[in-house]
């Protein structure tokens, strides 16, 4: 495996080649690498308990494979990504990078092997396109700007000047929140993406975020606010009971309240199925709660698609 071989290699075949705890070093600096854009030696120690030796050993055993993958920065004082001739050194599932950037990196997720019989249900046959996600969650880390091409609702590619801030799933998709600059300079505001809308991606390494574009600056973001929801009143007691049981809700009621982030309740209404206008008796079907507390929340700007008739 020397520096000429420039194939993606599966995690297994590093296990082979390096040995597990080498493998799980390797993959992941390239993890840190490919979606954050960089990694210090005290990630290395934070995350495998590594002394500085040993973490220095497993970056220049990167190095090795990968010459061209990475240099150092002595401005932040880490190791970066050299995005014009990166190659990852596995292969990388866009998902599994997600969901490890959300809840932390798991060597197991990158086997494919599950611990007991499993299938997922509603995989799309487009699957997310891994650089350009790279390329969001990078911008996401690094606080820069990104140039797309973004499929809108009307169906239409358009181009966009974004400073994306975070990300999460909504329970059918990865998304993430990005400030949306108007090309023509007149300001802009913070919104939500689909990933999968996303045609191209340029990254402006050299256009930071200015202090308006931040997540600091997203105050839809920052809400939480609670969400009073009942059982729907047209849904039969038979329906009621199961919901009780799959939400943990009390017998002796038939209401409860969340906290919810505010710009993501939109998605929420969609995933648990909630009426948020009292919709007429013929479709009561359709739902499973009822919103109880909707006049609190419109004047919210995040909710004005929840409110939308």
């Amino acid at each position: 495996m020397g520096a000429a071989m420039m194939e993606n290699f599966t995690y297994d075949h590093l296990v082979r080649e390096k040995g597990v705890q080498m493998a799980e070093r390797l993959a992941y600096i390239d993890f840190l690498l490919f979606f954050k854009g960089g990694l210090s030696r005290g990630e290395l120690f934070e995350f495998f308990g590594l002394k500085e030796a040993a973490a220095s050993q497993a970056i220049t055993e990167y190095r090795s494979i990968r010459p061209k993958n990475v240099e150092y920065d002595r401005r932040p004082a880490k190791n970066v990504i050299l995005r014009a001739t990166y190659q990852p050194l596995i292969t990388w599932d866009a998902e599994v990078a997600l969901s490890m950037l959300a809840s932390g990196f798991n060597k197991n997720k990158l086997k494919d092997v599950p611990l007991l019989p499993f299938a997922r249900v509603g995989l799309r046959p487009k699957r997310l396109d891994v650089n350009i996600v790279s390329k969001v969650t990078r911008a996401i880390s690094e606080k820069i700007a990104i140039k797309c091409h973004y499929l809108s609702g009307s169906g239409k590619h358009s181009e966009r000047l974004l400073f994306p801030t975070a990300f999460f799933y909504d329970g059918n998709n990865w998304m993430f929140r990005a400030y949306h600059k108007d090309m023509s300079g007149n300001g802009g505001s913070f919104k939500c993406f689909d990933f999968s809308r996303v045609a191209s991606v340029e990254e402006l390494t050299s256009l930071p975020a200015a202090t308006n574009e931040k997540i600091e600056q997203d105050a839809d973001w920052h809400i939480t606010t609670p969400i009073h929801l009942e059982l729907h009143p047209g849904l039969s007691e038979a329906d009621k009971s199961r919901l009780r049981y799959e939400f943990d809700i009390d017998e002796s009621t038939n209401s409860f309240v969340i906290n919810v982030k505010a710009v993501l309740f939109f998605y929420l209404v969609h995933l648990w199925k909630i009426d948020v206008q009292a919709i007429e008796p013929e479709r009561v079907k359709a739902f499973n709660f009822l919103l109880k507390n909707g006049e609190m929340l419109q004047h919210l700007k995040c909710m004005e698609n929840v409110f939308k008739a």
